[in-house]
């Protein structure tokens, strides 16, 4: 496909600051929109489904001109990643013999114990720190609303029943992606996320089937 986007994005890097503006906000909409109306639309027209196939690829690589941050904001902020990355490790070294170890007592006033963080808070925040996605705690009515649709496909339950875990994936995968296609109004970013980032909806779906799958063999249980 270079030999296609090659020429395109040479001419938007010609173009006027407000024509690559204008350009790139025509490009998302159609994208967005396409990919909206397809779902509820039947188009005879081919080629509507061509251009949206390059404008994707097109998106995915066109130039970003952002705008360099003022001299002062620079200085005042040390912003190297939006990720927790691991910088190191080190070993615990423990001195050699048996001791006796004294009770700990509580000092001071007592804190108290956070909550644990519910699964679906857990998934957004990884999800967040492993792709660098903005997911908030709205979007865990989306994944709520999914599995919903998903606990009453009954043809995936009787999948699960009748084959092993790597078959039933397979079955698993294909109804989750008909629910997000039925969904896309609800939660476009998600969708999209999951479309267009094969790495994430690997890890996604895989954190959906896990608990689907656990579900169903406490159902099965005596």
């Amino acid at each position: 496909m270079h030999a296609a986007l090659a020429p395109v994005i040479d001419r938007y890097k010609q173009a006027k600051p407000q024509e690559k503006e204008e350009f790139r906000s025509c490009l998302n909409d159609y994208i967005r929109l396409y990919a909206f109306l397809s779902q509820v639309i039947p188009f005879v027209d081919t080629d509507l489904e061509k251009l949206y196939v390059f404008a994707k690829l097109l998106w995915r690589v066109l130039p970003n001109d952002c705008q360099p941050l003022p001299v002062e904001v620079q200085r005042e902020i040390d912003l190297d990643s939006l990720r927790v990355s691991k910088t190191g490790s080190t070993k615990i070294k423990l001195e050699r013999g048996t001791h006796e170890i004294d009770p700990m007592e509580a000092k001071g006033k007592k804190l108290e114990t956070p909550p644990d963080i519910e699964p679906l808070s857990q998934i957004i925040q990884e999800l967040n720190e492993r792709f660098g996605t903005n997911f908030t705690e709205q979007d865990k009515v989306f994944i709520q609303q999914l599995e919903e649709r998903i606990a009453s496909d009954l043809a995936l339950a009787e999948s699960i029943l009748v084959n092993p875990p790597e078959d039933a994936r397979l079955t698993f995968d294909h109804v989750v992606n008909d629910r997000l296609q039925e969904m896309i109004d609800t939660n476009f970013k998600f969708y999209k996320q999951v479309t267009d980032d094969p790495e994430f909806a690997q890890f996604f779906l895989g954190f959906l089937f896990k608990r689907y799958y656990e579900r169903k063999g406490k159902e099965q249980a005596p």
